[in-house]
């Protein structure tokens, strides 16, 4: 074999080994029990003040009645699992409801309500697992930013057609 055929060759399985190292290197900063960090309290006024921005962003006819139910549809999560298996994530929510969905697939799932929505899982190039639901009436997006302090931000954002501004907040988790 030559000099150039194994430079190449190296250099192949180089490239092909890189993406497997990179997405196991994602998994292990996210996987794990990761309970709230801040008082619960706060976390709920945090909440509360995302669902008054996006509501004060509608019709004065509709604004009470959206706050209501943008915020009746937000749980704080206390505590949130991150597992993985093979190319499958699963995301557990500290209200009992947990997802599994093949990493860079959507998949059809019914919503805790019943409703049929897209689930999607995927590490995005800044290392944060998104986490996307969508149904008809809307998407929520969750994104899982591993932080270097051995923390988890976790940035939420709910948006509709039906909304003039996305609904956003950040909550930030510990290992635990």
């Amino acid at each position: 074999m030559t000099a150039k055929l194994r430079s190449l060759a190296f250099v192949s399985v180089a490239l092909l080994a890189a993406p497997a190292v990179a997405q196991t290197d994602g998994r292990a900063q996210v996987e794990g029990t990761w309970v709230l960090a801040q008082p619960a309290d706060q976390a709920e006024r945090v909440v509360d003040r995302a669902a008054s921005r996006a509501a004060d962003a509608m019709s004065f006819f509709v604004r009470a009645i959206a706050r209501s139910r943008l915020r009746e549809g937000t749980t704080v999560n206390r505590r949130i699992v991150l597992s993985f298996d093979g190319d499958q994530v699963t995301v557990r929510f500290s209200d009992g409801s947990a997802f599994t969905t093949p990493l860079g697939q959507t998949v059809r799932r019914r919503d805790p309500e019943g409703e049929m929505m897209n689930v999607t899982a995927r590490f995005r190039d800044d290392g944060a697992l998104e986490h996307v639901f969508q149904t008809d009436g809307g998407t929520r997006w969750y994104v899982f930013h591993p932080e270097g302090d051995g923390r988890l931000r976790v940035e939420v954002v709910t948006d509709s057609p039906r909304m003039p501004e996305a609904m956003r907040f950040t909550l930030s988790y510990r290992r635990r």
